[in-house]
């Protein structure tokens, strides 16, 4: 029982004061190939970061110099997708917001980008919903049970911020107020039978999705309009207007189409103007750069205890973008951020047990089982987030304002040895960590391999599987990751990736929701 009693001190320790931690970053292309379990599988100058009491290890191979980079990208549901489509949408909203200002009526165009924007808005219209940037770059050292590095990681969230209160469309009484400026027409029937079939498919649509009521109040109509008396209304609107009749089939057609999608957003709508809307994406982001020593001990068989202290300088910004009225893409606008950065120095402590059963127990074990617990940043370190710009482009956009708490994270892993040179490892966050996108939490399950298809003196070449699941997120996706390495004479170059199974869409072209590399060149002796 003595034996236990450092393992427990350690849980309590670092047991979480609060919720709060950015997402555990991948570091190191062994890990990530892997899957992104490292906790009890690590060595060298990478278990410092993973679990520092891997550097008790001072076996043959286990001291090393290595150069390391990854970056991460993760779009979390439809966001790349919908930014993308209202950022195209702009010139078309522009032409809407003149139309209003001169008062000119609207075309069957104009209502069909009504509608799509709608459509689109719900369906940033979520929780759980953004894009988060991770990338890290560094040098380690370890020499016996010391390791030195110095990394830098950088973090950026993208988040949407949905104005569910503008989106009033029709043309209001209040002149301060008009609304979007559509002059319904006559709600009685349309004159031609192609018309009234436009008209019937528009009233369908409504009545499917439950809208009838929301949508009147939208368009500025008395209460007690019905689906028919819309459809008919939009018809007549656009044969005011002098629309062909494919132009209004084609008015029709994508509001059936898109009024699924914005049915909810119509449900909850307020009353205020759709020229108005100040749907945006915040954009916040912090590079970190850490000089960290690291040392591992043995405090008795089997039982291995690290620590990392480290000075952190930690560079904060923030900026954002109104998307129904700026054209700036989300990489525009990570780079924007990162221009007025506000620095803060602060320090930060790590601690790391791992367990080797079978030394602990002086006993031969089934599959050589070692588990392993890593707790980073345990005294929460904080840094400033730059100030809001006073000039008017900033007026209307939301701002964080408190202190960026880094926070601390524990992950525990296992490592299992099956048979010669397969190693099986397995990490798993111990909390949701929160992240730079409002409302959506990290907590990965890692699972991985690593065998070497070469093992000789001279060469080695591992090679590396893994998988790795997000479960604080339902609707997270699957990574599927891979790697390998080539190890000769002590010199080593590596490499690893990963991708999603989930597919979004960007400027037309299909990409994966979240893609990861890494690279490591490095000496190991």
């Amino acid at each position: 029982m003595k034996k236990f009693l450092f393992f427990i001190m350690f849980i309590c320790l670092t047991a979480p004061a609060s919720s709060y931690a950015d997402k555990w970053q991948i570091v190191g292309t062994r890990a990530m190939g892997m899957g992104g379990a490292g906790v009890a599988a690590a060595y060298g100058s990478d278990g410092q970061y993973w679990n520092p009491a891997t550097l008790a290890d001072t076996k043959e191979h286990s001291n090393d110099l290595l150069l390391s980079v990854g970056v991460d990208i993760e779009a979390t549901e439809k966001v790349l997708t919908v930014v993308d489509k209202l950022s195209d949408m702009v010139d078309k909203y522009k032409s809407l917001t003149d139309k209003i200002n001169s008062g000119t009526e609207a075309t069957t165009q104009d209502v069909s980008t009504i509608f799509e924007g709608l459509s689109a808005i719900s369906d940033l219209n979520f929780q759980n919903i953004g894009a988060i940037v991770a990338a890290n770059a560094g040098i380690g050292a370890k020499i016996k049970k010391l390791a030195v590095s110095v990394r830098t990681f950088v973090n950026a969230g993208v988040t949407p911020i949905i104005d569910s209160e503008n989106i009033g469309l029709g043309l209001g009484s209040d002149s301060s107020n008009p609304g979007l400026g559509i002059k319904l027409g006559d709600t009685s029937a349309p004159s031609s039978p192609e018309c009234q079939s436009s008209a019937n498919i528009i009233a369908e649509a409504i009545e499917s999705a439950g809208v009838t009521q929301s949508l009147g109040a939208l368009l500025g109509l008395p209460s007690g309009t019905t689906a028919t008396q819309i459809g008919n209304s939009l018809v007549n609107m656009a044969v005011n207007t002098g629309a062909t009749g494919d132009q209004i089939a084609q008015m029709a057609e994508t509001i059936k189409t898109e009024m699924p999608k914005a049915e909810s957003l119509i449900k909850m709508a307020g009353s205020g103007s759709y020229e108005d809307n100040k749907t945006q994406v915040l954009i916040d982001a912090g590079m970190f750069t850490e000089l960290s020593i690291g040392y591992g001990y043995e405090v008795m068989k089997g039982l291995q205890l690290g620590a990392n202290v480290k000075a952190i300088q930690g560079q904060m910004a923030e900026t954002g973008i109104m998307i129904l009225d700026d054209k700036q893409n989300i990489g525009n606008a990570i780079e924007k951020a990162l221009k007025d950065t506000k620095k803060t120095t602060q320090f930060g402590v790590d601690l790391g047990v791992l367990i080797d059963f079978e030394r602990f127990f002086s006993h031969d074990i089934i599959l050589n089982p070692k588990a392993g617990i890593t707790a980073r940043n345990i005294n929460s370190p904080q840094f400033d987030r730059p100030d809001k710009p006073t000039d008017s482009a900033y007026t209307d956009l939301q701002w964080n304002t408190e202190k960026y708490d880094m926070g601390r994270q524990v992950r525990a892993g296992l490592s299992l040895n099956p048979v010669s040179d397969l190693i099986i490892a397995c990490d798993i966050d111990v909390m949701a960590n929160e992240t730079m996108v409002k409302n959506f939490d990290s907590q990965d399950l890692a699972l991985g391999l690593e065998y070497p298809i070469i093992n000789k003196r001279a060469f080695c070449m591992p090679v590396r599987l893994g998988i790795n699941k997000n479960i604080a997120n339902v609707n997270s996706h699957t990574a599927y990751t891979a790697g390998f390495g080539f190890h000769t004479f002590g010199f080593s170059i590596e490499l690893a990736g990963a991708m999603s199974s989930q597919i979004t869409t960007i400027d037309g072209t299909k990409v994966p929701a979240s893609a990861s590399c890494a690279l490591t060149v490095g000496y190991i002796f």
